[in-house]
């Protein structure tokens, strides 16, 4: 039994080396996620229709700081927070003319799956503690 007392404490040990390595990697904001779309697009030569596959950083709150356009500036709608948004253009995923991935969208996954991962750490931490406190309330 103390053995594999022993492991789960070795386990423990393990999770915490993980979870403050994951605090040195870049990572999304919590609450966020990326969200894809596609666009199509007719060009008068010829009519053909293309095909672009976009990545958004989504959020149910406005967390994102508001970029926009030099035209655009000044000009927010009623009721709209006019400093943060709740979603935020990261770049293309794909598309039909043979355009690959932007850089920014693999780094905004990578930094998607980090907030995962302390996510997930996080909950399993707080989950033992929780049955730890059932069995020893002291």
């Amino acid at each position: 039994m103390t053995d594999r007392i022993d492991q789960i404490i070795e386990k423990l040990h393990q999770l915490k080396k993980i979870r403050q390595q994951l605090l040195n990697e870049p990572m999304s904001e919590p609450g966020a996620w990326i969200h894809q779309y596609e666009v199509r697009k007719q060009y008068k030569k010829g009519g053909e229709i293309y095909w672009y596959v976009y990545a958004k950083w989504q959020a149910n709150e406005p967390i994102f700081k508001r970029n926009p356009k030099a035209r655009l500036k000044g000009i927010v709608k009623r009721g709209k927070n006019p400093e943060f948004t709740c979603h935020q253009h990261i770049g293309r995923v794909g598309s039909s003319t043979g355009l690959g991935t932007d850089p920014e969208v693999t780094e905004a996954y990578q930094e998607w799956e980090n907030r995962k991962r302390l996510d997930a750490i996080d909950k399993a931490i707080d989950e033992m503690e929780n049955a730890l406190i059932g069995v020893m309330p002291n």
